[in-house]
């Protein structure tokens, strides 16, 4: 009896036990489930901590790259006032510009550049970009449907043939202005005379604008190669004038050196506290180190040393050359589109009536060629050499849309040829005649040899002699320029407008009238009637009178 009561003591033991044991079992799962959540949410959080800590390090990163670029900023802005402090001493002194006898070289933006900063100026360009790509596209499509090709890279490699001659002989123009460099030097050293060393210099610039001349109606053929060529070999021989002047001007000592013009005078500047450029003549390496620099750079006036931009943008320099190559592409989008058949239907019945409407069919498209080639050259290509090159003068052209009248146009136009003219010319002739010739003449003198050279490059360019652009330039301009009085209000900038519009349209239409007109009538004929003054007979007079 006692054996069962223990065995089932023990049994209610047991079956006590077992539910004891279940809910030990439970709360054991319970806390893994709660540990597990633990860690998750411990995990969690961590990678949260460490998020924060990421964005904020971010953050403070930023902060920091804004500060030290807007620090570097200042400082940049800080070294360029320096730089201008030590190249002219004075910047800001008017005492110390009335002194200068020579243009100061300063850290000036283009005026396009500052007017593209604000987005009213910024749209008017993207207007210009949006109806090059219409035209363009309208081209191709015309193209397309009429002769089955897009590009019509026949006509543009007719503008610009035999490339590969024109980079030969640009070459050998730049091996023959280099000669100044070691001449110059030459003369320093062996104490040549002056009137030597003036003589043998003058016959090289003749050869070598004589050499280009020959070369380019020998040999190159298209109208834009050879105003390749004839624009390279004029900007070389002024480069060229340049350096020897300044160089045998302030370099050396002379009689010259210390002459004070009487417009000088009148604002008090005198030997004793005339401020010259800083020239000198070192060694060959190095003059040909500063040649190079000057040959390069945007700049018709020499100077040893210019102050420079401490950086340059690569992406701005890829903009410029980009809108240069864009603006010649556009300019044979217009031809196309707009001058060349009204031109061709001209040719074949040219009478007064059917050319004053060729003019005026032309007036638009010839005036806006002239936009782009301000815009082209006078802005982007110059802009583009002054960045890679960290030139600091960008003062290539001013406001010249703003002109009432042809002397402001023929100032703010190309500053960099009307500085060379200005100082080179127009005041050069004033200290060789002692100051004896009026300014009426000397005006004359400047504007003729303009004329004259702007004559030589079109009609090399050209292939013939129709002094269109000389008769224009020599004729109205200087009217104009003298009635300058007359032209004071600002309503006026309308009429010179309007002379813009007539004058472009003029010149281009006379000139791609005479051009076809040459194809069209065979030179044997006009020799044989003429005989060698064949060269000065246009082809439109002998298409309208048959004489």
């Amino acid at each position: 009896m006692r054996k069962k009561q223990q065995l089932k003591k023990v049994e209610k033991e047991n079956d006590s036990s077992q539910p004891t044991t279940a809910i030990a079992s439970q709360k054991k799962f319970a806390n893994k489930d709660l540990e597990n959540d633990l860690l998750e949410y411990k995990a969690k959080m961590i990678n949260h901590i460490e998020n924060r800590i990421l964005q904020s390090q971010k953050k403070l990163e930023d902060s920091i790259r804004e500060e030290m670029e807007q620090f570097e900023q200042e400082i940049s802005k800080t070294i360029h006032q320096l730089r201008d402090d030590q190249f002219d001493h004075k910047v800001s002194s008017i005492n110390h510009q009335e002194k200068q006898m020579e243009k100061v070289f300063r850290y000036k933006p283009s005026l396009l550049s500052e007017m593209m900063k604000q987005s009213d100026y910024k749209t008017l360009y993207h207007m210009m970009m949006a109806s090059m790509f219409i035209l363009m596209g309208n081209l191709w499509i015309q193209d397309y449907l009429e002769r089955g090709i897009i590009f019509d890279m026949e006509t543009f490699f007719w503008c610009f043939q035999t490339p590969l001659l024109v980079a030969e002989i640009w070459f050998a123009l730049v091996l023959s202005s280099y000669l100044t460099v070691y001449w110059v030097s030459y003369c320093y050293q062996n104490k040549i005379r002056p009137f030597t060393a003036i003589l043998v210099f003058s016959l090289h610039q003749i050869i070598s604008i004589l050499a280009a001349c020959y070369m380019t109606s020998a040999w190159v053929n298209g109208f834009g190669s050879r105003m390749i060529v004839m624009c390279e070999a004029v900007r070389m021989m002024m480069k060229n004038y340049s350096y020897a002047r300044n160089k045998m001007l302030y370099g050396t000592e002379n009689e010259q050196k210390y002459f004070i013009l009487q417009s000088f005078e009148k604002k008090g500047i005198t030997k004793q506290n005339v401020l010259l450029p800083e020239i000198n003549i070192q060694s060959l390496s190095q003059e040909l180190k500063r040649y190079t620099y000057f040959f390069l750079a945007p700049t018709l006036l020499y100077r040893d040393y210019y102050v420079k931009a401490p950086h340059y943008s690569k992406k701005k320099v890829i903009i410029e050359f980009a809108n240069f190559f864009m603006c010649i592409y556009y300019g044979f989008i217009l031809f196309r589109s707009f001058c060349k058949e009204p031109i061709l239907q001209l040719r074949e019945n040219l009478t007064l009536m059917n050319f004053i409407v060729t003019l005026y069919k032309l007036m638009m498209p010839s005036t806006f060629s002239l936009v782009l080639v301000f815009f082209g050259l006078l802005h982007s290509w110059f802009n583009g050499w002054a960045e890679l090159l960290r030139f600091p003068d960008r003062t290539f052209y001013h406001d010249w849309w703003t002109a009432s009248e042809f002397g402001q146009y023929y100032r703010k136009w190309n500053v960099i040829v009307h500085e060379f003219l200005y100082y080179y010319v127009y005041l050069d002739s004033e200290k060789l005649s002692q100051g004896k010739r009026s300014r009426l003449f000397r005006q004359l003198i400047t504007f003729g040899c303009s004329a004259v050279i702007h004559e030589i490059i079109l009609t090399f360019a050209l292939g013939f002699f129709y002094p269109i652009c000389f008769l224009l330039f020599t004729g109205p301009g200087i009217l104009f320029i003298q009635a300058k009085e007359i032209f004071k209000q600002g309503w006026f900038n309308i009429l010179f407008w309007v002379l813009m519009y007539i004058g472009t349209s003029v010149m281009i239409t006379l000139y791609l009238t005479e051009y076809y007109a040459r194809i069209l009538i065979d030179d044997h004929l006009i020799e044989q009637r003429w005989g060698i003054i064949q060269y000065l007979i246009p082809r439109t007079f002998y298409l309208i009178t048959g004489i």
